[in-house]
């Protein structure tokens, strides 16, 4: 059997199992994807991934990047429709569809859709339970609306090139494309929120992401404002990075050249790994948090000085052993396409092979999440452009996905009347809860009595726990636990983190927990699974991104692996947290029927690098490579130098590069034989580059600027710091609700990243800031039903706090 007949066999196998059984918790959508561009295409890919009907509506013989091989992964699981938009046939063919469907996706830029008469206004009149989805690069509103929507060129314009650690001076062109990783979690949780919405108001509604959104979503983690400038990063002086925090993250290289990441941030860790390294006498043992106690002057050298060298005497999988022994975090460093061989993501199924007609059969990070019911099904490989033109007249929407009847009982923010229990530690999972708390549900920490390891992490700890309330809980002892029980019983879902077998130890097993509430949800979020060579290991970011390939994708072609990217698996896991809930919110809502779920740290971290593909053999299928010198993937997306400075670029398409050239005065290369197409200028990418680079030689970068902006040609000069700390002063992001202003009882007055959704009808919501330890207990407790007595004895119990963390009285807050 050749490949076409291999496709066409999968692909008819394929469409014959989803029409026996259900193919994940999102069977019945319909989704319209008429986007373009990296962010929204992964969004609509995670929805077919569970189940959705995604069309792909693509311009009649496909765009510059039909071939890519970013559209083996992205596309995958979707049909493909023709039709252009900038004409009438076009526009009928994509109003026939939005009419049979649940959602639609566009990104054609500020006030285009409504040029072209694919506005919301104009849809939603016709069509009012349709969710309207309009991804842009910078919003609606605010100095950037205007500017042109690529990643790079946000990355230069908000100095996000300038944060990027590198191999060399100057703007870091981002190898890593968190933002549009980051975007495209915040619009599927932002879709799935609108379809809770709708099933219970009867409407759809707008929602609006854009490149900056997604770029905030991950600046939360860490850039806010705080009147005691308190954070737990050094980003001045001679010690950047976590300065004298008691606490290593980095990449280290080893005798045999191989690298590994270490973090030493679980209890009594960094004094055990100072120990395993030989420096043990010269290290203080800490009585509780280890991070709470600066290192000294002659422990700062050891942990940024000496500590590298230490660990080049013994090969990786010797000190791996020896730090795996004594329960110390660590992990190999791997570039992408190794992962697939790795014994837990064999273990956990996520590799998936999809016959390919270039390279025969590929590997791709399948769907990532695991259901204990709405298990989706194996994803088909991306179509070939218009390959379902004849079929539209299959697609319907399904009246699982219809809102419910007479519902009297309307929402105003999408998650309201959900109760999310959080019993994790530290960011990740935190995080996912804290996005859901955004968006309307009420979230309860439950805290052990000596606080959370990260609380000393000022920025860390409120950016995965604002919004929520607390009750500080001894969940060791019987008496703990018959309260997380009767939270349980009053629960919509239960989320945490614990390492395998501990919430069974502690009575927050599932088992235990489906008895006392069967209508629970149960969402899992381990390091690297319930089970697995790897399942007993400690996690941390940014361990887990470097073992998935992180450092090395963000270091260029053959260089050594750089410190970090930023983004890591701390903020993916809690996005792919919160969409895994919303998931299964979604299917309890539409057939009752409630489940576990799981959703690793490692299986978030995986799917961040989903875009790439490999062969059979382990051989780099990348969708994008960042060259040696870290400017860019492609002559014409990337940063040159100019005479005092540097320049981005983003040109895509035949006519934008014909405006680039005659904007620089060189019209003929347009005629070039080497650059008259996309393939020609592939084929010849680095005669291109060495063209343009001495082109951006003669000029300043201001003049660059204006010659190609004034022609159309999408450009940014790179700021050289990153623009975060003036961004939340900014009005426009405060009004906006991109920034939130609060007084925080610990904090004082802080300024952090607010609403990255943004929904017409029922939008989220700041609850305020992040709560003090057992804030909250004795009115949970009291809400219960405990007696005045009874509480008053749990209060002494298993809910009473050491005395350095105990609340203050009424009487000393009010003073």
């Amino acid at each position: 059997m050749d490949t076409d007949e291999t496709l066409a066999a999968y692909g008819a196998a394929s469409c014959e199992k989803k029409e026996r059984a259900m193919a994940g918790p999102l069977d019945g959508l319909v989704v319209i994807d008429a986007s373009w561009g990296m962010p929204a295409a992964v969004s609509t890919m995670m929805l077919a991934d569970y189940g959705a009907r995604v069309i792909k509506v693509e311009r009649p013989g496909g765009g510059p990047d039909a071939g890519a091989n970013i559209r083996k992964s992205t596309d995958r699981g979707k049909w493909s429709v023709e039709a252009d938009p900038h004409t009438d046939e076009g526009r009928a063919i994509i109003r026939g569809l939005v009419a049979n469907a649940d959602v639609f996706v566009e990104s054609f830029g500020v006030g285009k859709a409504d040029a072209l008469g694919l506005g919301y206004d104009e849809l939603h009149a016709q069509f009012p339970e349709l969710v309207y989805v309009s991804v842009t690069g910078y919003g609606n509103v605010g100095p950037h609306a205007e500017r042109p929507g690529y990643e790079a060129l946000l990355n230069a314009r908000l100095g996000q090139m300038a944060e990027q650690e590198g191999h060399r001076d100057g703007p870091i062109f981002m190898g890593h494309p968190t933002v549009s990783y980051g975007t495209a979690f915040i619009t599927t949780i932002g879709i799935l929120s609108a379809l809770r919405a709708r099933k219970i108001n009867g409407a759809g509604q707008k929602l609006d992401t854009s490149l900056l959104d997604g770029m905030l979503a991950i600046a939360s983690m860490n850039w806010w404002w705080n009147e005691k400038d308190i954070s737990y990063l050094a980003r001045s002086g001679t010690q950047k990075g976590f300065g004298n925090k008691r606490l290593i993250t980095d990449p280290f290289q080893c005798a045999d050249g191989k690298w590994l990441v270490v973090h030493t941030g679980g209890p009594g860790a960094y004094k055990r790994t100072m120990d395993i390294l030989g420096f043990g006498d010269r290290t203080q043992t800490i009585d509780g948090p280890e991070m709470a106690v600066p290192l000294d002057e002659v422990e700062l050298d050891i942990a940024r000085n000496q500590v590298p060298q230490a660990f080049k005497q013994r090969n990786r999988d010797e000190w791996l052993e020896m730090l795996h022994a004594d329960d110390i975090a660590a992990l190999p460093l791997n570039h992408p396409e190794d992962i697939f061989a790795d014994d837990q993501v064999q273990f956990a199924g996520v590799p998936i092979e999809l016959p390919d007609e270039d390279y025969g059969t590929i590997q791709q990070v399948g769907p990532v999440i695991r259901f204990e019911k709405s298990k989706p099904a194996t994803p088909v490989p991306a179509p070939k452009v218009g390959e379902h033109n004849s079929r539209t007249d299959e697609i319907a929407r399904s009246d699982v996905w219809a809102p419910l009847p007479d519902n009297s009982e309307k929402v105003t923010r999408p998650l309201q009347g959900v109760k999310i229990l959080d019993f994790s530690s530290y960011f990740a999972t935190g995080f996912g809860a804290r996005l859901l708390s955004d968006l309307g549900a009420e979230v309860i920490k439950i805290e052990p009595l000596i606080g959370d390891q990260m609380r000393p992490l000022g920025d860390l700890f409120e950016g995965a726990n604002r919004g929520k309330r607390n009750i500080a809980l001894d969940l060791r002892k019987p008496e703990g636990q018959e309260i997380a029980h009767r939270l349980v019983a009053e629960a919509d879902v239960v989320m945490h983190n614990y390492r395998p077998g501990k919430a069974e130890k502690i009575g927050l097993g599932y088992e235990t927990l489906k008895a006392i509430n069967p209508d629970v949800i149960y969402a899992y979020l381990p390091g690297f699974g319930s089970a697995g060579p790897k399942s007993s290991l400690k996690s941390f970011a940014p361990m887990v991104s470097g073992m998935v390939g992180l450092n090395f994708e963000g270091s260029g072609r053959g260089n050594l692996p750089i410190r970090r990217v930023i983004g890591n698996e701390d903020l993916y896991n809690g996005f792919l947290g919160a969409v895994t809930v919303l998931l299964a919110l979604n299917h309890r809502l539409n057939t009752g029927e409630t489940q576990s779920v799981e959703s690793p740290q490692l299986h978030s971290s995986l799917f961040v690098v989903s875009e790439h593909s490999a062969t059979l053999d382990g051989k780099a299928i990348p969708a994008h490579e960042l060259d040696a010198d870290q400017t860019g993937w492609s002559p014409l997306y990337r940063v040159y130098r100019t005479n005092d400075g540097w320049i981005a670029i983003a040109v895509f398409g035949n006519a934008a590069f014909v405006r680039l050239v005659e904007a620089l005065g060189r019209p003929e290369l347009a005629t070039d034989a080497r650059f008259t197409t996309h393939t020609d200028r592939s084929a010849n990418a680095d005669a291109l580059a060495e063209t343009l680079t001495d082109l951006f030689a003669g000029l300043d970068s201001e003049s660059a600027f204006k010659l190609l902006d004034n022609n159309s040609v999408p450009v940014e000069i790179p700021l050289d710091y990153p623009i975060m700390p003036e961004l939340l002063w900014e009005e426009w992001a405060l009004d906006s609700n991109r920034v939130v202003e609060h007084h925080h009882p610990e904090y004082g007055w802080c300024r952090e990243v607010g609403m990255v959704m943004h929904l017409s009808d029922t939008p989220g919501a700041f609850k305020g800031g992040a709560p003090a330890l057992g804030e909250h207990s004795r009115e949970i407790l009291t809400e219960l039903g405990y007696t005045s007595d009874e509480v008053t004895s749990l209060m002494a119990s298993v809910c009473a706090l050491p005395s350095d963390q105990a609340l203050p009285t009424a009487a000393a807050k009010e003073d």
